[in-house]
């Protein structure tokens, strides 16, 4: 008698706490966008983008570097901010990742320069101006904005493109890129 109350008592609590219910199920999130084979230039330049756009890419961002990647920070901003003269994509990496920790939203924009991207069968230099718009996470941050000029070579290895060095050139008025990745190492 006592097996068969407390089975009815195990059953009751199990009704009772909804167990068995139906659940509206989740909706799907929706994936970071990235281009897994970077086998043109411009998925190469999206991928730079989605980088720092979705801290979700955060770990793919190591993946659009050459091997010996390197990162030339602006001759003023060594001068001025006392920077590196450049980094390799291990800097690169920790430092997209404590950006994504300072900043909640990132928005990266491109535009080609008058100077003409030279481009060859597996080399490539592109010459772009940035702007860079990051939104503080935190109240006690400020938002901020840099913007400057870029030039980017990069080198094609089985079939995909990967930035193999990477120069930034400060603007008069300009907060660097470079200055921002300095500050967020």
């Amino acid at each position: 008698m006592r097996r068969i109350a407390l089975i009815i008592l195990v059953l009751i609590t199990l009704f009772s706490c909804e167990v068995f219910d139906l659940r509206d199920s989740q909706l799907p999130t929706v994936e970071a966008e990235w281009n897994d084979f970077a086998t043109n230039l411009e998925l190469a330049l999206q991928n730079l983008k989605y980088a720092y756009e979705d801290s979700r890419n955060a770990i793919n961002y190591s993946r659009i570097f050459y091997p010996d990647f390197r990162f030339y920070f602006a001759p003023q901003d060594i001068t001025d901010f006392s920077t590196d003269a450049y980094w390799l994509s291990t800097h690169e990496q920790d430092m997209l990742l404590n950006l994504h920790t300072r900043y909640s939203k990132i928005n990266v924009s491109l535009e080609p320069l008058s100077t003409a991207d030279e481009i060859s069968a597996s080399e490539a230099k592109l010459y772009r101006s940035y702007q860079l718009i990051a939104k503080a996470a935190d109240s006690q941050e400020q938002d901020i904005i840099v913007h400057g000029n870029l030039e980017l070579h990069y080198r094609k290895q089985y079939g995909y493109w990967y930035i193999y060095r990477w120069y930034d050139y400060r603007l008069p008025d300009g907060h660097t890129w470079g200055r921002l990745k300095h500050e967020n190492s």
